[in-house]
């Protein structure tokens, strides 16, 4: 994660391409923390620990993992198959980055 950040505050642009994979990696290994469960269960633990039990709080994280999971997952960030979307405009690597990086960043607040 600390490479990712780093990489990002390059000036060069064509580096915030490869931030934004780094950032993702580090969101997919997020979700993997509890290591005594699936990607899957571990995620939702911590998205437990995260909302503190209110039930709008989970709704909300569920929905950010998920929405950045198929975003991972659709658009040409760590997959560069031919189907995955192509991000067509350098800025918005900046909204992506920032987006999985700030929950990143809650989630580990809430797991040290």
């Amino acid at each position: 994660m600390k490479d990712a950040v780093a990489l990002y505050k390059t000036p060069n642009p064509s580096a915030r391409q490869d931030s934004v994979e780094m950032i993702w990696d580090a969101f997919e290994r997020l979700k993997t923390y509890y290591t005594t469960l699936d990607k899957k269960h571990s995620s939702e633990k911590i998205v437990n620990d995260i909302a503190n039990g209110n039930d709008d709080f989970v709704n909300l994280f569920n929905d950010e993992f998920k929405m950045l999971t198929d975003i991972g997952n659709k658009y040409r960030i760590r997959h560069h198959e031919t189907n995955k979307i192509d991000i067509t405009d350098v800025r918005y690597y900046d909204y992506l980055f920032n987006r999985c990086l700030s929950l990143i960043a809650l989630a580990i607040e809430y797991l040290i």
